[in-house]
């Protein structure tokens, strides 16, 4: 109920709320105040609304000696909650005001184990830089923004995510040990992307884009794959080497490889019709239809997709804290003396 009233009073002012331990409640009038004011352990709490990232944002490095504009770097371990990215005016959204060059959110690299959901970035680049062990979870990529990970981190998990962005959206670890890996779980890539030491499982590829998509070690398990929405024999040659494939689902086509890539293809469902796969993709209904071979086809038995898994993408992307969906408050009180009040809170965990 605290979050509730957090985001309640954020509706009304733009104030970003941090809570620090069970009894200390910060409250701020901008995001670059309260990014500053942040320690390890702390839940910052962004309220609905545009929140630019300004050119008199500036980071100094890691080394305090460089002098980056149009950025703001989170470099402790703490929990961010949005207020989701798909409700319109009440979503959460990080935004870039004028100019050129690259605007960029950051999560870095002293801030290891940190959490971050419901928010989306529009023209703005997500990073998370040099960081290990930490979940991003329903946020969404738009406009000319990209998500990356860069430099060196380990076991970072992003799920259940939407990454629309006209710019192509890169997901690039660099080269680094195979032994070094980020997950990808139940997401949407609707753009190109390129992925190296990473492991993605119940993800789906729209867009034809798939032969723009490049993997490099990676492992790829239940991934729902568009190569055509119109035939159902088009060859998709595998940008990349070193990877191992199962149980995907290949929608108007089938994978190939040279023998030098050293992919590895096991239990692929290949030439699938775009027309018996979805229940409404122009609605962006990614349910699989009943006739689909991807029901219950995955490694788990689950259905391939992001439906699939025990704990299936939530259709309405929601964040997980409670947060309010709408208020009505009646300017005067009834006959009998009572103020008519209706609040509606919605969240969703699993």
């Amino acid at each position: 109920m605290i979050a509730c009233l957090f985001t309640y009073t954020a509706t009304q002012a733009q104030v970003f709320v941090i809570e620090r331990g069970a009894s200390t409640t910060l409250t701020f009038d901008n995001i670059k105040a309260a990014v500053n004011a942040l320690q390890d352990n702390d839940r910052l709490y962004l309220p609905p609304g545009g929140h630019p990232i300004l050119p008199e944002y500036t980071w100094e490095g890691y080394n305090g000696l460089q002098n980056h504009s149009r950025i703001l770097m989170i470099n402790k371990k703490v929990s961010i909650f949005g207020a989701g990215y798909n409700d319109g005016a009440n979503s959460t959204v990080i935004t870039r005001v004028g100019g050129s060059g690259t605007t960029t959110f950051a999560i870095g690299k002293d801030a290891n184990g940190s959490f971050i959901t419901g928010v989306e970035f529009a023209n703005v680049d997500f990073q998370l830089d040099n960081v290990s062990n930490c979940i991003v979870s329903r946020i969404r990529i738009s406009g000319n923004g990209g998500f990356r990970l860069a430099g060196i981190g380990n076991n970072n998990m992003i799920i259940e995510s939407d990454f629309r962005g006209v710019y192509p959206t890169t997901c690039f670890m660099g080269n680094i040990s195979p032994t070094i890996s980020s997950t990808f779980s139940k997401c949407i890539f609707r753009t190109n992307a390129g992925f190296s030491n990473s492991n993605l499982h119940n993800n789906l590829f729209l867009n034809n884009q798939f032969s723009g998509t490049s993997f490099n070690n990676c492992s790829l398990s239940n991934n729902i794959i568009i190569t055509s929405t119109t035939a159902i024999n088009s060859q998709i040659n595998i940008p990349g080497n070193n990877n191992t494939f199962s149980n995907n689902l290949w929608v108007g086509g089938f994978p190939s490889s040279s023998v030098s890539q050293n992919n590895t293809f096991l239990n692929e469902i290949e030439r699938e019709s775009f027309a018996n796969t979805f229940v409404n993709h122009d609605n962006d209904d990614f349910r699989l239809k009943p006739g689909s071979r991807g029901k219950n086809a995955g490694t788990d038995g689950t259905d391939v997709g992001i439906f699939g898994t025990v704990v299936p993408f939530k259709e309405n992307r929601l964040p997980a804290i409670p947060h309010f969906k709408a208020k009505i408050i009646s300017p005067e009180t009834s006959a009998d003396g009572k103020l008519p009040v209706f609040i509606q809170i919605e969240a969703q965990d699993r």
